[in-house]
């Protein structure tokens, strides 16, 4: 007992809080039992009656029992079946007694699939979220989903499932089943996240949740913001692949069996903190790391485009950052140096200068150069932010300390995995709007944005165009800058088609080729005829 009173002295007030006192008798006795005597005596004693001698034990398990029946008739298994093949070619296989049986359809309650993971009710009506590397790709696979409130499992059967939109950089996706009276899961992005905080996941290890049934495991939350493994396919072009390689994801020490892609991270409160995603931890290792995609700003962000079968937009200010060297910190700088700053982007348009260094973006502060690209992800295109940002000045003065505010552009997400979505821009007469910042650079040659070549400088610019059409043959051709329709400044793929909706005959809009000035062309309602 010497060891318990020399512990309590410590405690302060926790020692006339009844609360605390139970957690601390309770934590004590524990780990006398198994130091002294080891599992078979704690077994022995804890038997005896453990609502009376270990009420918090017994209250904390009440609530985790409670919280995955509640929060488990939210989560859903899902199955990925190439549509290529044939049906046969589909069906999984069950070993029984040494034999292989084989079902035809994934619709039969004993189908198997081969490629499976997990996913999270959103609406009533059969909105669902999963990690877009669930998917594949939505135009070469069909996904049914299991979800079986009633707890009848022989009543089970897959529901076909659309995707709405699937976008890489996020590695989220939502897609939609035929169904009504779902249970939505519960989220509080507000409430704060600790590490050490009890989370449990649920998700589809192993293709078991078939059953409709969504499986549990429990753990602790081990840290927050961990930067997201490299991936062995990445394209070596893209240096991120995702938006969680800048540090935004959960680590947890709770089991993510393969399968479990796509489950709920959930908190005792019943309410999802994170999507679970199963990630290889690193090169040569077989076990999949304990991670989840967080639900914050941006996480809202993202599912509210996908729902809408619309892909997001993330903010680009057209910077090169860099980590502050050894010297700057020892000065006492603390943020991420900006190199370089690209002429007519919205870096400039701000104010920002090469060696400013950024170190608060609206009220969240930068420590480093992931931290800088994070927080810019968290805004869309066309918002505007706040930057703190310290200028150095000569011969070692105290730096300036200035905030400047940019109205940031389209980030243009280069990875390997295609974005999918049912909602695509449609072309108007023959052309494609996007922000001049997210048009490659390859279709940039043909013209001049962002103060390229100077001159007049344009932040929409022409994606595409279809060679035949009015477009086309007006002269207009992709990388092309836009700076008005009928005389009003466009700024964004919003304001343009918003510029030309419903327009009959002729349209002017001004543009800025690749080379020369700005010169208008007149877009007619139909090519001319031969």
């Amino acid at each position: 007992m010497m060891h318990l009173n020399s512990n309590a002295r410590h405690c302060g007030w926790w020692q006339h809080q009844p609360f605390f006192r139970w957690v601390m008798t309770s934590c004590c006795v524990l780990t006398m039992l198994f130091a002294h005597g080891g599992p078979p005596l704690a077994a022995q004693v804890i038997s005896t009656d453990s609502t009376s001698n270990f009420p918090v034990l017994n209250a904390l398990e009440e609530a985790t029992v409670s919280t995955i029946a509640t929060a488990g008739q939210s989560v859903v298994a899902i199955a990925r079946v190439p549509k290529k093949q044939a049906p046969s070619a589909q069906a999984g296989a069950l070993r029984l007694g040494g034999d292989f049986s084989f079902f035809e359809s994934p619709e039969s309650p004993d189908y198997i699939p081969a490629f499976f993971g997990s996913g999270v009710v959103l609406t009533e009506d059969g909105l669902l979220v999963t990690c877009g590397h669930v998917l594949g790709d939505p135009q070469r696979n069909d996904y049914y989903v299991w979800l079986d409130k009633r707890s009848y499992p022989a009543e089970v059967v897959a529901k076909p499932a659309r995707v709405f939109a699937f976008d890489p950089f996020s590695d989220l996706a939502v897609l939609k089943i035929d169904a009504t009276g779902l249970q939505p899961i519960r989220v509080n992005p507000s409430r704060e996240l600790r590490k050490g905080q009890f989370v449990v996941a649920l998700g589809n290890p192993e293709a078991v949740a078939r059953d409709g049934q969504a499986s549990a495991s429990w753990g602790i939350i081990s840290n927050l913001r961990r930067v997201a493994p490299a991936v062995a396919e990445s394209n070596p072009a893209a240096s991120r692949e995702t938006v969680h390689q800048y540090g935004t994801l959960i680590q947890t020490d709770a089991r993510l069996s393969l399968g479990t892609s796509g489950g709920a991270l959930i908190n005792l409160h019943g309410e999802m903190v994170g999507l679970t995603t199963s990630l290889v931890a690193v090169e040569g290792n077989a076990d999949a790391a304990g991670f989840a995609i967080a639900v914050d700003q941006l996480f809202l962000r993202v599912i509210e485009s996908l729902k809408l079968g619309r892909l997001p937009e993330y903010g680009f200010l057209g910077i090169q950052p860099e980590e502050l060297r050894i010297a700057d910190r020892r000065r006492g700088f603390s943020g991420a140096k900006i190199v370089s700053v690209l002429q007519g982007l919205p870096g400039e348009q701000a104010g920002l200068q090469a060696e400013d260094i950024v170190f608060q973006i609206n009220d969240e502060t930068i420590t480093d150069r992931n931290g800088l690209f994070r927080e810019l992800a968290k805004v869309g295109a066309g918002e505007s932010l706040q930057m703190h940002v310290q200028r150095p000045v000569s011969r070692g003065g105290t730096p300036r300390v200035l905030v400047l505010t940019a109205k940031l552009g389209k980030k243009f997400v280069a990875t390997h995995r295609p974005g999918y979505a049912l909602n695509t821009p449609k072309q108007w007469r023959g052309m494609l709007v996007e922000y001049a910042t997210a048009i490659p650079a390859a279709v940039l040659a043909g013209g001049r944005v962002g103060g390229q070549g100077g001159g007049a400088a344009a932040r929409l610019g022409v994606l595409s165009v279809d060679p035949g059409t009015p477009a086309w043959e007006s002269g207009l051709r992709p990388g092309y800058g836009i700076l008005e329709v009928d005389g009003q400044p466009v700024n964004n793929p919003d304001e343009f088609y918003a510029a030309v909706e419903g327009s009959v005959g002729d349209v002017s809009i001004l543009v800025v080729p690749a080379t020369g000035s700005s010169r208008t062309l007149r877009i007619a309602d139909s090519p001319p005829e031969n």
